[in-house]
């Protein structure tokens, strides 16, 4: 009797671990296949205007080219009220990019200019974002890199930093 619920026991650890292993698996052939996505992007970056304004498809662009393996994450909190857009977020680099996307330089800068450059909050309020973190500002675009290695961050901030390309006179 002692034998036969042993095996029980091990058939049912086994199944669990085989579960398990499944579930990895799959999770891991969904981030492959959701930064396939994101790579088919690169493919249209040539296209994308060149008007110097940052959209979600340049952001994207821009973090695989910068190598880090960007995944959109569209069920992502919207973010603080303070700063009066709604974020797009990507899973990138072992941490997150959270990006706002304003209208013009001006409508950033009338949001980011009263923000702590450390936090990326308004001075006195409580950081929604974890350290170590970055806040990079660039034309009408405003993002917190959070998690990931410092290495990524840097990378990640090099590659907003750098801004966009202009149209041509």
């Amino acid at each position: 009797m002692r034998s036969g619920v042993l095996a029980v026991v091990a058939l049912a650890v086994s199944v669990g671990a085989c579960d398990g292993e499944a579930q990895r698996a799959a999770a891991a052939r969904n981030d492959r296949a959701a930064i396939a996505r994101s790579e088919s992007t690169v493919t249209r970056g040539p296209a994308l205007p060149m008007t110097g304004k940052w959209s979600e498809a340049h952001v994207l662009d821009r973090l695989v080219r910068a190598g880090v393996a960007p995944r959109p994450v569209p069920d992502a909190p919207p973010g603080p009220a303070w700063m009066r857009a709604k974020a797009v977020v990507f899973a990138a680099g072992g941490g997150e990019v959270h990006a706002w996307i304003y209208a013009d330089s001006t409508a950033r800068r009338a949001v980011t200019d009263g923000l702590d450059p450390e936090t990326a909050t308004p001075r006195g309020e409580v950081p929604p974002f974890a350290g170590p973190m970055r806040f990079v500002m660039q034309n009408n675009l405003a993002a917190v890199i959070v998690g990931g290695s410092e290495t990524n961050q840097e990378r990640i901030a090099l590659a907003l930093q750098a801004g966009l390309p202009a149209a041509r006179p």
